[in-house]
């Protein structure tokens, strides 16, 4: 279940999971009553809808195709295109989004002492909430930890040294400052935020293995074709995202027809698909040639993950009648948000 609309001309989907989650913070610090649970959730949806337009709004001044989405832990904005900006760029966009949430709230901080709010009051507690969701939560984001937008920043600073290890080295530097971190939480018994770090630490956790992954690989650019649509067909078969991304990719660079070229663009998808990246994943179906009809399974997948369960149920219908358990799974999941 989810609400999507559009904002600047940039798709928003909310996810159920982002109101539970502002729900459970409200719940540990409720003496405001339902009119305090009103004020919290529309300032935590303003904060984090704003950070991530921060995100959106530079990222298209670059050239890129935003979407928004509201989920359990924030926010998250996913870019059409498939190629990654550079580190300059993505240093600037990374940090848009506090920049965004700390000038609101130091404004919020600068009209409630000029405006001189009584205490107790609801309107006190709404510019409150106001500097501590915008100004807190955006210099909390820019601790030098993944994958929050301080993170991102040490990582394109890292790439601007060294291209190839930059967010390896983010990773290091990630797990140093959550295990201080974690020290002084665990010290201090704020075990909320000790329950936090584990998540990033997971995060991180991660990001240093695709990072050690990609390093470790071996070259494919002297792989022949054949060898690679067999690659990524193990990959496709163990559910390796990542392997078939790779191998994947190298077959866009290598076909010299039509036919192999729409073979290496629907592994692609199949690739982003695994990944959790249905944007990616469309991107790719959409870059065939069209002489070639895409499975209709994984087009379907693809559209329910973009919430178009609508257009997906048609695809997935047909994709059901041959059998296969992927296809009927996502045959349910659509009509479960069709009907939502």
């Amino acid at each position: 279940m989810s609400i999507e609309f559009r904002l600047f001309r940039i798709p928003i989907r909310i996810h159920l999971w982002f109101w539970l989650m502002s729900l459970w913070l409200w719940t540990l610090n409720s003496e405001e009553g339902w009119a305090g649970l009103m004020i919290w959730v529309v300032v935590v949806f303003q904060g984090i809808l704003m950070h991530e337009l921060g995100h959106a709004l530079v990222g298209r001044a670059f050239g890129r195709q935003p979407r928004i989405e509201l989920v359990a832990l924030g926010g998250l904005t996913w870019w059409e295109q498939q190629e990654p900006m550079s580190p300059g760029r993505s240093l600037v966009v990374s940090a848009a989004g506090p920049a965004v949430g700390i000038f609101i709230g130091a404004l919020a901080l600068v009209l409630m002492d000029a405006l001189r709010v009584p205490d107790p009051s609801l309107a006190r507690y709404a510019f409150r909430s106001l500097i501590f969701v915008n100004l807190g939560w955006g210099l909390l984001n820019l601790l030098p930890v993944l994958p929050l937008d301080g993170g991102n920043i040490v990582a394109s600073l890292m790439e601007l040294v060294a291209p190839s290890r930059g967010r390896l080295l983010a990773c290091y530097v990630s797990f140093a400052v959550i295990g201080l971190l974690f020290a002084l939480t665990v010290t201090l018994k704020q075990y909320p935020a000790t329950i936090l770090l584990f998540l990033l630490a997971f995060s991180t956790y991660q990001a240093f293995r695709a990072e050690r992954q990609r390093l470790t690989s071996e070259p494919l650019e002297g792989v022949p074709p054949q060898t690679l649509v067999q690659q990524a067909f193990e990959a496709l078969e163990r559910s390796d995202g990542q392997a078939l991304i790779r191998a994947a990719s190298e077959l866009v660079v290598k076909a010299d027809a039509t036919a192999e070229l729409d073979e290496a663009f629907h592994l692609l998808a199949w690739g982003r698909l695994i990944n959790g990246e249905p944007s990616e994943a469309h991107q790719a179906l959409t870059s065939m040639s069209g002489d070639r009809t895409p499975d209709p399974a994984l087009e379907g997948a693809v559209l329910v993950e973009l919430g178009k369960p609508d257009d997906a149920v048609p695809l997935l219908k047909e994709a059901r009648e041959r059998g296969g358990a992927f296809a009927e799974t996502y045959y349910q999941r659509a009509l479960q948000e069709k009907n939502a």
